[in-house]
């Protein structure tokens, strides 16, 4: 998979589960990934992706008008929600939220695996822990494990994959 894939992938991911129209995902593809797309392409694409997740597109239906409650995976709720994008949107990421709450008080609860490295930044879907350079590999599985353990208990049997980087500075 080439960067480019990854980006498209990125842009149709985001772009439409939350609700976007092909305008909307055309509009959305070039400002947050610099993908140029016709409006041929933006209707293909969001055409395609609803096809291969049907189950998708029915809870985008379900959605209906008027405004609702909205709840995150592990039950969290959010009142009267009115927009379409926010009624697809709250979930999905305050979804994505809990199960990084959850990393991280499983992080604090096995702090003894590795008591010197430190968790200094939680944001979205990213961790950033410090630790000495000597136990960088350790820490890596020990942040792993935390983050896959914490998002399974909402998502299973979805797999969670999680993405690691070893640098000497937070932006390297």
């Amino acid at each position: 998979m080439t960067k480019a894939d990854r980006q498209l992938a990125k842009a149709v991911n985001f772009g439409l589960l939350y609700g976007g129209g092909a305008p909307m995902f055309a509009g959305y593809a070039k400002s947050n990934y610099g993908l140029t797309l016709t409006a041929a392409q933006a209707a293909a694409y969001r055409a395609a992706f609803f096809e291969a997740y049907p189950k998708l597109a029915a809870w985008h239906r379900k959605q209906g008008n008027g405004v609702t409650a909205t709840r995150t995976l592990a039950g969290r709720r959010r009142k009267s929600v009115a927009k379409f994008t926010e009624k697809l949107n709250t979930p999905v990421q305050g979804s994505g939220a809990d199960g990084l709450k959850l990393a991280l008080a499983l992080l604090w609860e096995r702090r003894h695996d590795h008591p010197t490295a430190v968790p200094v930044l939680a944001v979205h879907d990213e961790i950033v822990v410090e630790c000495a350079a000597a136990a960088a590999d350790a820490v890596k599985v020990w942040l792993v494990t935390a983050m896959t353990d914490g998002m399974a208990e909402l998502c299973r049997p979805v797999p969670v994959v999680v993405e690691t980087n070893i640098a000497p500075t937070w932006g390297g």
